[in-house]
């Protein structure tokens, strides 16, 4: 019988794997040994419904999405810089309203990895759909695939509606702790005094920046203030709200990713710890999904973490500095959270089971920070060493303290891969293949974390940016949408009519609720998520599959 440790190294191994074997070394990936990134993979384990995968093994285990990525951007920043419309072509307009929609806003990991998940779900609704419009729909496929959703209504009268099979569980694994209060752990530091080895315990900081409130920033500096959308737990309203430098870390507060601070149009992505809590109250598929075709949140059953090897502590032990924090700023946050949702099915969702794993990511940063580290102590020593014993060196330093002096010439820390790669299943070819486990119709795509666009030239005019533009951005990810809504227009002929949205927010509010909004509150409160300052317009007067 296996147990937990087990599943869950078995869980990073097989994520690993896939980046090992199915993620091509063409560019994308960080050079080993001169860059660092961050790897995030959702893995699906399929098992006998009777058997839980906490107490036995699992019949099938595969990577449905993956992505690694480090770094986020203004989309404001971003967008000015991409070319105008000056031939006065409509169709050029159009294109240049659509620009906040095509670029990333985040490129961290785990938020690519989440919108491959959603891209690899819009895949199999709209594969459903096309077969279902061409009386072409087979149960035996569906059995014998490696599909996450099933459906759970196709009346005639009614949108049909999915949920993940009751025989799959979801995991997501990371080859560092989620940026923002995930990362604030004890951690060791080498040193080197008079040529003695020494080690002492440090707070690791985030770079995460602080949301300060009236309660926080009593302590803290101001950086910077931003305008955007904040949920207040009634409704979604424009607030101005205010940045801080943290002088000690603060647990369990709202952090948004670490970018310059002294320009007003950086970056409003949350941290990843922050979008866990959320993806954990509210599900990982999306308002899109969430309010036509999958309204039953889907969560990950658990988060694994590879092990830092500068944290205090030993792996899953309750002393584990890495564990703690990962506990603290995932399941007990999003169990707070969930108490202040009132749904019918908010009963079944529970917090994801969090850990530790030995399984190690060769080109993880926390690798890196811990060979930056070891590099330090090494050339401390050896300066010290050599000052010691040269009268001449020694004569010269006197008036400085050996640390300062030996500051000038320690090692550059490794950098961050400018580049994140993604990569998702897709159903949609499986037909024509003729492969039950068809993972080689997805491809990896590559794009740029500065620019949140795909990887080549710059694009010069208004309809080059349809090309540049990521297959997971918020743009193309409702051309998905769209389509699904074509198929099921019959179904959508007695609900108000949604093709009247001019704009993203507006398709996203006007057939329902816009989901969440009543939620925000106790951990999530104060949460940033796109509002006007971030809208596009639909596109509508050219191809929209051009790109």
């Amino acid at each position: 019988m296996a147990t937990q440790t087990d599943i869950a190294n078995r869980i990073a191994k097989c994520a690993i794997d896939h980046y090992d074997n199915n993620i091509p070394s063409n560019g994308g990936k960080p050079q080993i040994g001169r860059e660092w990134t961050v790897y995030a993979a959702i893995v699906a384990c399929r098992k006998n419904s009777s058997i839980s995968i906490n107490n036995d093994d699992v019949d099938d285990m595969w990577v449905v999405s993956c992505a690694t990525g480090s770094k986020c951007t203004s989309i404001h920043s971003v967008v000015s810089s991409l070319p105008a419309s000056n031939s006065g072509n409509m169709d050029d307009d159009s294109i240049c309203q659509c620009y906040k929609g095509m670029v990333l806003k985040d490129s961290h990991a785990e938020a690519l990895c989440r919108r491959g998940f959603v891209a690899s779900l819009w895949n199999e609704i709209e594969n459903y759909l096309q077969q279902y419009t061409n009386n072409n729909t087979s149960s035996e496929e569906v059995t014998n695939t490696r599909h996450l959703l099933e459906v759970c209504n196709n009346n005639t009268d009614d949108l049909t509606t999915f949920k993940l099979k009751s025989n799959i569980t979801l995991h997501m694994y990371i080859s560092d702790s989620p940026c923002g209060d995930a990362t604030i752990y004890e951690i060791r530091r080498q040193l080197s005094d008079k040529g003695k080895k020494s080690e002492e315990t440090e707070l690791n900081f985030t770079g995460a920046k602080l949301i300060l409130s009236d309660t926080n920033r009593k302590n803290d500096s101001i950086i910077s203030t931003l305008t955007c959308s904040l949920d207040t737990g009634d409704n979604s309203k424009q607030s101005t709200i205010t940045l801080g430098r943290e002088d000690s870390q603060q647990l369990g507060a709202l952090r948004l990713k670490s970018s310059r601070s002294n320009i007003s149009n950086r970056s409003t992505s949350m941290s990843c710890s922050d979008k866990l809590v959320r993806w954990g109250v509210f599900g990982l598929q999306g308002t899109l999904l969430s309010t036509y075709y999958i309204p039953e949140p889907i969560i990950l059953s658990s988060v694994y973490v590879s092990k830092d090897p500068r944290s205090i502590g030993k792996g899953r032990m309750p002393n584990d500095s890495q564990l703690s924090a990962l506990e603290r700023a995932l399941p007990k946050r999003i169990e707070s959270a969930l108490q202040k949702k009132q749904k019918s099915h908010d009963n079944k969702l529970v917090p994801p089971v969090v850990s530790v794993v030995d399984v190690i990511f060769e080109s993880s940063k926390s690798v890196a920070d811990y060979q930056f580290d070891q590099q330090n102590s090494n050339e401390r020593k050896r300066k010290l060493d050599h000052t010691d014993t040269d009268p001449r060196k020694r004569a010269k330093t006197d008036h400085t303290s050996p640390d300062s002096q030996t500051l000038k010439s320690i090692h550059k820390s490794k950098p961050a891969c400018g580049m994140s790669i993604n990569w998702h299943q897709t159903h949609l070819q499986e037909h024509k293949s003729g492969n039950k486990h068809n993972d080689k119709v997805a491809t990896t795509e590559i794009t740029v974390g500065a620019t949140g666009l795909k990887r080549g030239k710059k694009p010069k005019q208004p309809r080059d940016v349809l090309g540049s533009a990521s297959r997971l951005c918020r743009f193309n990810l409702l051309q998905r949408c769209l389509r699904c809504t074509d198929l099921s227009s019959s179904q959508f002929s007695s609900k108000e009519d949604i093709t009247s949205a001019k704009t993203y927010m507006q398709y996203k509010k006007k057939c329902s609720k816009y989901a969440g909004t009543e939620c925000f509150r106790g951990p999530l409160a104060g949460y940033i998520r796109s509002g006007k300052e971030d809208d596009f317009q639909i596109l509508s007067s050219i191809d929209k599959d051009s790109n």
